[in-house]
């Protein structure tokens, strides 16, 4: 017999779930060099990776762009062979390389067939120690980065992003392009590549990680062979990571005369990584703009529709990551959408979560949290966190701990400490005319013209 079904009410969400991270090892050799080492066996491929301390905030100030280089270089030629060569052995091992960097770490990546594990630990190895850096390679890469540059002159969310970065972050390398700016890769040169190489691809601050069917005592063999008498020697500070103090809400239009939608981004600087709010912080964002159903999102895509989409984040480094509300919305209402988000800031920082809005997102956090785990590169890119963020082996548990148990109370404390409209930044890309009556009640306007606008401030 059948059971009617009321379809005007939403499920009810069930008892959070929590699902623990699998049992890895962590170790380090002598040099510093450490390993996160997950077997799982019943799969055909393993992922390794080497995180190196050479990530974009370690960046010269007057060099941005060099990290991002220098990592995309080191697999287009060693000491033992060139580029081509060893692009033809990746094919031939029905391997997957990459080599980049973000801005907390340089990441060499590489998925073979399990069979040639150990074949892939000597690449790794290879790339990270004898990058010899050809000429024509970095003039190759170089002009990539300035179409890539020229590229994106065209793309109004990237625009937003980038001038909301020069604004928070004036004075470090986190306010310039991770890929760098004509005039910098203009000045990179084969010795200021090299000598960042030999800085930073060191191993007291890296890690080698790797998921997949292999022993753990093979597999630390093989890399205390191929890295143990890798020199340790500290790599240089990082250039300062702490951004100028706020200045006080304004706004920054970026202008774009004959766009018809603009794109919106308001943030102000967040918190590190390692911070202990951050996993009630990320509750909260998660209720505030971090899932379709969020109240950033509800008010103005479904109350209002301003907008396909808006959401909210709390951005991950290892120095302090920006706070940003995104989204993009028809010109003639981004004022309202505007003033639509602050209300939404100021309602969450007024009074605690509802229960059933702090049990539903709760549970979807819980719930989406395996997922992240199902594959060896998710696994992968967990260990990675741990050992670039510097975190402890337990992490992931005590986040879905501290997930299930954080009070209301408890987030309205931490929501109060960390998401303050008053130092917002709003930027907006489009039409300045239209935007700047609509804008000017936030805060004071600068306008800045395409292409090669100044840095605001």
């Amino acid at each position: 017999m059948s059971v009617p079904i009321d379809r005007t009410r939403p499920p009810q969400s069930g008892e959070p779930r929590t699902t623990g991270f699998p049992a890895f090892e962590r170790t380090r050799l002598a040099n510093g060099l450490e390993l996160l080492l997950l077997p799982r066996a019943g799969v055909p491929r393993v992922e390794i990776a080497l995180v190196l301390p050479a990530g974009g905030d370690r960046n010269p100030l007057e060099l941005p762009g060099l990290a991002s280089l220098t990592a995309s270089l080191v697999d287009e030629g060693t000491d033992r062979r060139p580029g081509p060569r060893i692009a033809a052995e990746v094919e031939r091992l029905g391997a997957g390389l990459s080599t980049r960097a973000d801005w907390n770490a340089a990441e060499l990546e590489v998925d073979l067939l399990s069979k040639d594990f150990d074949t892939g630990l000597e690449l790794l190895a290879e790339l990270a120690r004898e990058p010899v850096f050809p000429e024509e390679e970095i003039e190759r890469l170089r002009r990539l980065a300035l179409t890539e540059l020229l590229r994106r002159r065209d793309r109004p969310a990237i625009l937003a992003e980038e001038a909301l970065a020069r604004a928070l972050y004036r004075g470090t390398p986190y306010a310039e392009l991770l890929l760098g700016s004509e005039g910098s890769l203009a000045r990179l040169d084969r010795t200021s590549i090299a000598e960042f190489h030999a800085e930073h691809f060191r191993p007291l601050g890296a890690a080698l990680v790797a998921v997949g069917p292999f022993e753990p005592a093979a597999a630390t063999e093989k890399v205390h062979s191929l890295f143990g008498d890798w020199p340790s020697t500290a790599p240089p500070e990082p250039p300062r990571r702490e951004p100028p103090p706020d200045s006080g809400r304004r706004v920054i239009v970026v202008d774009r005369p004959k766009a018809a939608q603009t794109e919106l981004r308001l943030g102000h600087v967040g918190i590190p990584r390692d911070h202990p709010d951050r996993n009630r912080l990320f509750l909260v964002n998660a209720a505030l703009g971090g899932k379709f159903t969020s109240r950033i999102n509800l008010n103005l895509r479904e109350r209002h529709g301003y907008t396909y989409g808006a959401s909210s984040r709390f951005v991950d480094r290892r120095g302090p990551g920006p706070f940003v509300v995104s989204t993009a919305v028809a010109t003639p209402v981004a004022g309202a959408a505007a003033r639509e988000v602050l209300v939404e800031l100021e309602r969450i920082r007024a009074a605690p979560l509802a229960e059933e809005e702090l049990e539903e997102t709760r549970s979807y956090l819980l719930g989406v949290f395996p997922y992240t785990l199902q594959t060896a590169k998710g696994l992968l890119g967990r260990l990675e966190d741990l050992a670039v963020y510097g975190l402890p082996n337990d992490h992931y548990e005590r986040t879905l701990d501290e997930l299930a148990s954080s009070r209301a109370d408890e987030l309205l404390e931490v929501t109060r400490r960390h998401i303050r409209p008053e130092a917002l930044v709003v930027v907006a890309v489009g039409p300045a005319a239209e935007l700047e009556p609509q804008l000017s009640p936030l805060g004071p306007v600068e306008v800045l013209e395409l292409p090669g606008q100044p840095a605001p401030g």
